[in-house]
């Protein structure tokens, strides 16, 4: 199953980098999207359409907004650890912005994503999916 779960990530942010947010995975009615605190409009979302709130206002928000993937893992049967920057250009000042690679870890059940969290480093999500030595 946890093949079958990065390849739904690495599906998923090729959705989102075409612009499809509703779909890019299927998640859970009772989903949880956990983000940086250093992104802007940080904290914890709660059910598909704020997850969905959440990308589009980071579309509006950076012209060409994408996500770049930089590694996708198994982390144990039922979680993926996916490192990821974000780029885009601000909307308003015109200025190219890349962000500082970040971990996020996502947790799926029957094919469904239930909670994702993100991480500053790679051991602080491995710490969290139980993984750490």
């Amino acid at each position: 199953m946890s093949q079958e779960n990065v390849e739904r990530v690495r599906e998923a942010i090729e959705a989102l980098n075409r612009g499809e947010v509703d779909g890019a995975l299927e998640l859970h009615p009772d989903v949880e999207w956990q983000t940086l605190d250093v992104f802007p409009d940080a904290g914890t979302y709660r059910r598909r359409e704020a997850i969905f709130e959440f990308f589009e206002s980071w579309r509006e928000t950076f012209q060409g907004f994408r996500l770049h993937l930089e590694k996708c893992v198994p982390a144990g049967d039922q979680q993926v650890l996916a490192t990821l920057r974000v780029s885009g250009v601000g909307a308003e000042s015109g200025v190219p912005v890349e962000s500082p690679a970040f971990v996020q870890l996502l947790e799926f059940r029957d094919g469904l994503l239930i909670r994702s969290r993100m991480f500053q480093t790679e051991s602080e999500a491995l710490e969290a999916a139980g993984l750490s030595d």
